[in-house]
């Protein structure tokens, strides 16, 4: 079974400090009848999120196979050669790769095959996933975000049904018990890919409601004055639920600044050694998780935690701290914000702040 997901989750403590609530792993869960395990880090029931005392059993919350409103927070895990069946979500999908290799599949005809650090911002389009390799696993993560549904002149296209992805999904595992083989696919060609820079694919609808690559390019890591850190701004929107229109593509704001202003926020962010991002409070919900490197929270409350490759926070509105503590290597992270409700604490609401 692969290794599960170590998470910390915070919280406000009676006087408005950050404290950690838990501090766990979670299982990676294997699907019934595939090759492939995932897990839930955390889940919302809507957005902007609930980070109060209310919303605290997140976890436990049974999202299903797709989103239905609100976000999802999850690590998903494909075998060698399974695929996905062809599906659409009403969602905005924040996805970066971990390890192995991850074919994405429109329903269009474009093919992309992303690799261990690149990114992706699937805009409610029809797709499925495969994993090219034929002795590699693949892991990567993924935020699911709830957004409207697609416009396309007159029409409305609506999330894929349950039933439909069951069914999908058993032809599938029939074709291959009974030894019969698809048609073989062709690879899609390697990315030329930049040293430093973070590889960014994004998806869109063409004039027949068909799903197609939008952009493929390379982001760097920019510093931001005043910060130790840099960071590359994969994604963002100016609310939620989004609208994933061609408007929202062309009109979204690229520099969002150091603080956060609503919506939904993709970061990638990277601390050089003995460098920090100073204490801060965001009015979001902050899914996290350490790409390379060491990472230390520090909670306003007195509290510490270090993170390793692969561990996760879910930050729930508290002010917190980033500090990179090693003396040898620099540390990089993938941050995903969403807007939250205001929080109030003992009549006085806690406000967003840069310490």
């Amino acid at each position: 079974m692969p290794k599960g997901v170590r998470r910390i989750v915070t919280k406000h403590s009676e006087t408005g400090k950050a404290v950690v609530f838990s501090a766990q792993e979670v299982p990676i869960k294997k699907w019934a009848g595939a090759d492939a395990a995932g897990s839930v880090v955390w889940s919302t029931a809507g957005v902007p999120a609930d980070n109060s005392d209310g919303d605290l059993d997140a976890d436990k919350r049974n999202v299903g196979m797709t989103l239905h409103g609100g976000s999802v927070f999850r690590v998903t895990e494909f075998g060698p050669g399974f695929s996905s069946p062809m599906h659409r979500t009403l969602s905005t999908d924040y996805c970066l790769v971990l390890s192995g290799e991850l074919e994405l599949r429109l329903d269009g005809g474009d093919v992309i095959r992303l690799f261990a650090g690149d990114t992706l911002v699937q805009r409610g389009t029809n797709h499925a996933w495969r994993n090219p390799s034929k002795t590699a696993r693949c892991r990567f993560v993924i935020c699911m975000i709830e957004s409207e549904p697609i416009k396309i002149g007159a029409r409305s296209l609506g999330p894929t049904p349950s039933w439909k992805m069951i069914v999908s999904s058993l032809k599938t595992l029939l074709t291959r018990s009974s030894g019969r083989q698809s048609t073989p696919e062709s690879s899609p060609p390697q990315v030329d890919r930049k040293p430093g820079f973070l590889r960014r694919v994004v998806t869109a609808h063409d004039q027949a409601g068909k799903a197609v690559v939008a952009s493929d390019e390379a982001l760097s890591i920019s510093a931001r004055p005043g910060h130790d850190g840099g960071e590359a701004v994969v994604w963002s929107t100016s609310n939620i639920p989004s609208a994933n229109s061609d408007g929202e593509f062309m009109d979204r704001k690229v520099d969002v600044g150091a603080a956060f202003q609503g919506g939904s926020l993709f970061r990638v962010m990277e601390l050089q050694p003995e460098r920090s991002i100073p204490m801060l409070r965001t009015r979001s919900i902050d899914y996290c998780m350490v790409l390379s490197g060491e990472l230390e929270l520090l909670l306003d409350g007195g509290e510490t935690v270090t993170l390793l490759p692969g561990e996760s926070t879910v930050l729930r509105g508290t002010s917190h701290e980033w500090r990179n503590a090693r003396r040898d290597a620099s540390c990089r992270f993938v941050v995903f914000m969403i807007e939250s409700q205001p929080i109030t604490i003992n009549g006085k609401t806690l406000e967003p702040a840069l310490y």
